[in-house]
Parts: C-alpha cells; sequence; structure tokens
C-alpha cells in the first residue's frame, strides 16, 4: 500500500483533476457561447429575407406594379475596359505625329 502512495501522489492528482474541471466548465461555457452566437446569425438572416420581401412589398405598392415589370436584373454585358497600355500608347503616337508635322512645317520654312 506504501509503494502504491508512493507511486500515485493522491494532492496532485486532486489538482490535475480541479484543473480539469476548470478547464472542461470553461469548454462547455465557450461552447454554449459559440452555440448562442450561431443561433442568433440564424435568426439575423432570416430577419434580413423578410425585410427585403416587405421592402419589395411596399416597393411594388409605391410604384403601382411598374417595378414588378422591371427585370430582377440586368442581363446585357458590361463594355470589356481597354488595358490603360493601350491608350498611353495611342496618345504617345498622337503626340509624335504632332512633333513629326511641326518638324516638318520647320523644315518646309527653312527650305523656303
Amino acid at each position: 500500500m506504501k509503494a502504491m502512495q508512493t507511486l500515485v501522489k493522491i494532492p496532485e492528482i486532486q489538482a490535475t483533476m480541479r484543473e480539469l474541471s476548470k478547464e472542461m466548465m470553461k469548454a462547455g461555457i465557450i461552447e454554449e457561447m459559440l452555440e448562442d452566437t450561431f443561433e442568433s446569425m440564424e435568426d439575423q438572416e432570416e430577419m434580413e429575407e423578410e425585410a427585403e420581401m416587405e421592402i419589395d412589398k411596399i416597393l411594388f405598392e409605391i410604384t403601382a406594379g411598374a417595378l414588378g415589370k422591371a427585370p430582377s436584373k440586368v442581363t446585357d454585358a458590361l463594355p470589356e475596359p481597354e488595358p490603360p497600355g493601350a491608350t498611353a500608347a495611342s496618345e504617345e503616337e498622337e503626340e509624335e505625329e504632332e512633333v513629326l508635322e511641326a518638324m516638318q512645317s520647320r523644315l518646309a520654312t527653312l527650305r523656303s
């Protein structure tokens, strides 16, 4: 029995069990808090959907049904933007042409 008591130290085991109990309690509280948070998030999503439906109803009433005739989303494709280098290149070409024309006009005045 004494050999067993020397191998297993009861005060250390008790302290470890207390710490484990505290940690399990914390984990349980944290788990409950997470569950409550997720439940409230689901409630908010439902409320947002209901609010959107009410807004649509009110807008439909205000517009006297004209909103119902409008498409729910735009299906036209947006024009593709020009790459930034393309506009810069065309501007550079125009500037070069202007400089070239100015030089040619100077050359013509020098010749005459």
